[in-house]
């Protein structure tokens, strides 16, 4: 699932360290660990519009509010043994996908990674085009959440 906000400043950073020649200088540097932020923030945002979503239905003002604070106490991190948590009873669903795709998890967790060592201690040593192609892929751990989050149930009924 591809971001339109993160791919919009992909192509600015790209652009501006082409133009610029800054490619391996410590703007790169900044640049990356912006994009870094950024892209957990987009995640971050795009998960909550799902589950929003999954609840669309739900009519009573009062349980929809008391979803969001639900949502906005427990959901912490986009980490993806975290976001699994998130999908009872939708849980296999996701955890088959990811094991099926254990690149795609990898790509998409170095990103958070990264950015939690941005955020909470010496930075990042990720380069622009390690985090690009981090994205590329690793993006696609947001398409598994919303398969099994937004699944019709009944296509679902597979026992383990």
């Amino acid at each position: 699932m591809r971001l339109a906000r993160i791919d919009r400043t992909l192509e600015k950073c790209e652009e501006h360290l082409s133009d610029t020649d800054a490619f391996g200088t410590e703007i790169e540097s900044l640049l990356t660990q912006s994009l870094l932020v950024i892209m957990c923030a987009e995640f971050e945002r795009k998960i909550k519009e799902l589950i929003r979503e999954k609840c669309s239905s739900v009519e009573d003002e009062s349980i929809v509010e008391f979803m969001e604070s639900c949502i906005n106490a427990v959901f912490r991190s986009i980490r993806v043994n975290e976001i699994s948590g998130l999908l009872n009873p939708y849980k296999e669903r996701f955890t088959q996908k990811i094991m099926d795709n254990k690149i795609q998890e990898t790509l998409y967790s170095n990103i958070i990674t990264n950015r939690n060592q941005v955020a909470h201690a010496e930075g990042s040593n990720a380069t622009f085009k390690d985090v690009k192609e981090f994205y590329e892929e690793g993006h696609i751990v947001l398409d598994f959440f919303s398969e099994a989050l937004l699944e019709d149930d009944t296509d679902s009924s597979s026992g383990s």
